[in-house]
C-alpha cells in the first residue's frame, strides 16, 4: 500500500513538472555588445555618437540616426580614432547603439510579456561582453537594465562589477543573480540594454532566459487535479494485473 502511495504521489509530480515544464517555455533575449548598448538617460530608441572635447565638456561632434540628414564622416571607428588623433584635442566619445553599420536599428532589444511574476537567468549558451575591448582592455560584465513601457525599471545585475574574463564575469552572474524575479505590473513591452556610455568600442554579447513563475494556486490547483489522475491511472494498472493473473490461475 505504502508503495503505491509513493508511486502515486511519484507520478503526479512528473506531471507537474512536465506540465509547468512546456506551458511555461522561456522567452530568450540576446543583447549584443554594440548594437544593444547605450546610456540609459539617452533616447535609446535610435542610434547615436557624439565627440567631446575635454578641455571644455563642450561637444565637438553630434550626431544622430533620423535626426542629423548627413550620414557620418566616418566608416568605422578606426578611421574615427585616426581622424581624432590629428585634430589635437582631448577627446572623449559617447555613442549608443552601432551607428556605423546598423544605424537604423533601435539600441534597446524588445519582448511582450503579460502581467506577473517572472524569473530571469543567463541562457547555458550566453557569453559576455567586454566594455573596452577596442582599447585592448578586460572589462567584462553581464549586466542588464530592463525598462517596462508603464515606467517600471528593473536591473539584473550589477553595473559595478567588472570582471578580467568572460567566464569569470558569467560565473559571478550564474552564482550571484540568476534566477532573480520581476513583478510586471501590466501587460506591457519589456524593453533589454547594456547601460554603457560608449557601445561602439565593445564586443561580445549576453544571452538571457526570462521565464513565467507560476502562482502557488496556479500550482496547487494542478496538483489537486493531477493526484486523482495518477492514482486512478495506478489503480486501473493494478486492477489490469490482476485480471491477468486470474485468467492464468
Amino acid at each position: 500500500m505504502q508503495k503505491k502511495l509513493i508511486n502515486t504521489f511519484f507520478t503526479a509530480m512528473v506531471m507537474v513538472v512536465m506540465f509547468f515544464s512546456y506551458s511555461h517555455a522561456s522567452t530568450s533575449v540576446t543583447l549584443d555588445g554594440i548594437a544593444n548598448a547605450g546610456y540609459w538617460a539617452d533616447d535609446l530608441k535610435s542610434t547615436y555618437l557624439y565627440v567631446k572635447d575635454l578641455a571644455d565638456d563642450s561637444y565637438y561632434f553630434q550626431w544622430r540616426y533620423g535626426v542629423n540628414p548627413d550620414p557620418l564622416p566616418w566608416s568605422n571607428l578606426d578611421e574615427l580614432v585616426a581622424d581624432l588623433n590629428t585634430k589635437n584635442f582631448n577627446w572623449w566619445l559617447e555613442s549608443g547603439g552601432d551607428p556605423f553599420t546598423s544605424p537604423a536599428n533601435p539600441i534597446w532589444t524588445s519582448i511582450f510579456l503579460e502581467k506577473g511574476l517572472y524569473d530571469i537567468r543567463l541562457a547555458p549558451d550566453s557569453s559576455a561582453y567586454n566594455l573596452a575591448a577596442y582599447w585592448g582592455t578586460d572589462s567584462w560584465n553581464n549586466y542588464v537594465q530592463i525598462w517596462a513601457d508603464y515606467d517600471d525599471s528593473f536591473n539584473f545585475g550589477e553595473g559595478s562589477y567588472i570582471a578580467n574574463s568572460a567566464s569569470d564575469s558569467l560565473n559571478f552572474y550564474r552564482t550571484n543573480v540568476d534566477g532573480m524575479t520581476i513583478s510586471l505590473k501590466e501587460n506591457t513591452n519589456l524593453h533589454f540594454f547594456i547601460n554603457d556610455w560608449n557601445s561602439v568600442d565593445n564586443e561580445g554579447s549576453v544571452k538571457l532566459n526570462v521565464s513565467v513563475v507560476p502562482e502557488p494556486g496556479q500550482v496547487l490547483l494542478f496538483i489537486s487535479g493531477a493526484l486523482p489522475l495518477a492514482a486512478s491511472y495506478n489503480r486501473k494498472r493494478v486492477w489490469s494485473m490482476l485480471k491477468r493473473y486470474t485468467r492464468t490461475e
